[in-house]
């Protein structure tokens, strides 16, 4: 059979969901190599307290990439799950605060906020919202999340003090189009025309709590 064939093509596109299982399975022995290490560095009594740390975050970025492959080799679906948006927040923030040089505060409410979701894909679209205001504002600029927790959903609020939409850099907006498809699929929604409250842009994540009882059904998140 021809490469090039139609029926070449489609052999192909039937394989790549096995292809892609291996690169995986790959990847993940690699990083099971970083966490042992990372481990046996941070254990030794003679390392400075400043670089224990730095090994401490090394781990915990390292297990969010195991997290992702995780969610990709487990073919649960995008609705799959429930995520506690305190914890997977405090994981984004904390993430931006190791790596770039700006400002990232926290408000709103605060403990247990479950909603239904992938984890990986929770988390990658509040990655996707915040790395886009961190962009937008600079390396010098702020960034505020800000959580709004209503009875049937929460707001994930993120503002950011760079020129707003339209007069940023090159770059900004990266994955707001995924974002938002992803969030319809857990029943979220996406709102970017927000106005700030430090000058540049809003947006919000809007996602429905987790309704009490059995298998519950997702109500349609409003846009806001």
């Amino acid at each position: 059979m021809a490469p090039g064939s139609s029926e070449g093509r489609a052999e192909l596109r039937d394989s790549a969901p096995l292809d892609l299982a291996l690169v995986l399975h790959d990847v993940r022995q690699p990083l099971s190599a970083v966490f042992a290490l990372a481990e046996v560095a941070r254990g030794r009594p003679d390392v400075p307290a400043d670089v224990r740390d730095l090994l401490t975050q090394v781990i915990e970025e390292a297990q969010e990439v195991s997290a992702v492959l995780d969610s990709a080799l487990v073919a649960s679906g995008a609705g799959a799950g429930v995520v506690d948006v305190d914890e997977l927040l405090s994981s984004v923030v904390d993430s931006f605060r190791r790596t770039w040089s700006g400002t990232v505060l926290r408000s709103g409410s605060g403990g247990a906020i479950e909603v239904r979701g992938g984890r990986a894909q929770v988390r990658r679209c509040l990655v996707n919202v915040v790395d886009n205001a961190a962009r937008a504002a600079g390396p010098d600029g702020t960034v505020t999340v800000t959580v709004e927790r209503g009875d049937e959903g929460v707001r994930i609020l993120v503002d950011d003090d760079g020129p707003g939409f339209g007069r940023v850099p090159g770059r900004t907006g990266i994955g707001l189009a995924a974002t938002r498809q992803a969030l319809h699929r857990m029943g979220g929604a996406l709102s970017t025309d927000l106005v700030s409250r430090h000058g540049g842009a809003c947006v919000c994540v809007a996602l429905p709590v987790r309704p009490h009882g059995p298998d519950p059904v997702l109500p349609s998140a409003r846009a806001v």
